[in-house]
């Protein structure tokens, strides 16, 4: 339900009843005529005649997101979005935003609770950079919905807030290298092979993995169909998503011993405890993947070390960042480059290796000038 002052304001507008909003444009130091002042007076009258449209005009952010936008959300999006949207309103937008009317929120609202967010320590640590883009990102998605329903008629004041220069930068990540890949293989049972062997091999996503259906391997490729997020399951995250991808006769052999262990089904859940229901994978990495890398003295880098080494290893092999791109299927070539690919492009190596073969050319010169 809204708020009873919201609620209150709502009920007088829609009887016809005048609905007073007021707003301090300056002091006299500040515009001390009246010339000086009318133009705030003007922009700031377009601003309540325009919000006079609205459903509300005088709805709150708080009103506003709680009551239209999560609904919205909960009905349109992945579960998982929903779950991350909701908390961080609830952890870090609630309180600080809540209060703002809609119509009057500005960039300076976005840009000083950002700050805010990033000086708000917890435990010593300071909010790290992809917190504050989420943040961003959820904020900016109300207005974006806000504008959609009609409830706002400007810009989008969330997208120029800046974030803070000096927050944390996220941490490094890390991908298993071919070598790396072929150890934990050799330690794994076959039923935690055949898994990481999909993850490492073909790239897909733990959500993916656990929802993988003997019917979607063609041999030579898997069908990426759908997606589980904890009990939720889920079309392929985009478009770009729901592609097949190649299947590497190594991949294909592992997959088969596998196939064979379960009497040949030709349909159900690829990956199971034994119950016909998917695989709990963080379960799975932590009983017997994680110990038994760490057996061979290697680090755990997560399920995405995988997909980032899937990534890495054909980019250093030669394929392009497009190519990978489509193996690993992102709707954008940019988040492959900069967030899974943990390699050199094998041309800057090429050239590098020019440059320390003209540098072994000129030595030898050099050697007999200073004798």
């Amino acid at each position: 339900m809204l708020s009873p002052a919201c609620r209150q304001l709502l009920l007088k507008w829609r009887s016809g009843q005048p609905v007073c909003t007021s707003r301090r444009l300056g002091t006299v130091e500040e515009f001390p005529t009246k010339a000086e002042i009318e133009p705030e007076r003007v922009a700031w009258m377009q601003k309540v005649n325009a919000a006079q449209r609205s459903s509300c005009p005088v709805i709150t952010l708080v009103d506003f997101v709680e009551h239209y936008y999560l609904p919205w959300v909960k009905t349109e999006r992945r579960a998982s979005t929903y779950k991350g949207y909701a908390e961080i309103w609830r952890n870090h937008l609630a309180a600080r935003v809540g209060s703002i009317r809609l119509r009057d929120f500005r960039t300076v609202d976005a840009s000083r609770t950002l700050r805010a967010v990033a000086e708000d320590c917890e435990a010593g640590r300071p909010r790290g950079k992809n917190t504050l883009n989420n943040i961003k990102s959820m904020l900016s998605s109300v207005f974006t919905h806000a504008r959609n329903e009609g409830e706002y008629d400007g810009a989008n004041p969330v997208q120029g807030a800046r974030i803070p220069r000096n927050v944390a930068e996220p941490g490094e990540t890390h991908a298993y290298g071919l070598a790396q890949i072929q150890r934990i293989l050799d330690v794994l049972p076959l039923l935690p092979r055949a898994v990481l062997a999909v993850a490492s091999l073909a790239g897909l996503r733990e959500g993916e993995l656990r929802r993988l259906d003997w019917r979607d391997w063609r041999h030579e490729a898997l069908e990426v169909r759908r997606s589980v997020w904890k009990s939720t399951v889920n079309a392929p995250k985009t478009l770009a998503s729901a592609q097949a991808v190649p299947v590497i006769p190594f991949l294909a052999k592992i997959l088969s011993q596998y196939r064979a262990s379960m009497h040949d089904p030709a349909a159900g859940t690829m990956f199971h405890n034994g119950d016909g229901r998917c695989m709990d994978m963080d379960k799975l990495a932590q009983r017997v993947i994680r110990p038994a890398v760490k057996a061979i003295g290697l680090p755990w880098y997560g399920w995405h070390g995988f997909r980032r080494g899937i990534a890495s290893n054909l980019y250093q092999l030669g394929a392009n960042d497009k190519i990978v791109q489509r193996i690993l299927r992102h709707a954008k070539p940019h988040v492959t480059r900069e967030r899974y690919i943990k390699a050199f492009d094998p041309q800057v190596l090429e050239a590098m290796g020019r440059l320390q073969a003209a540098l072994d050319f000129q030595r030898p010169a050099t050697g007999q000038q200073q004798n």
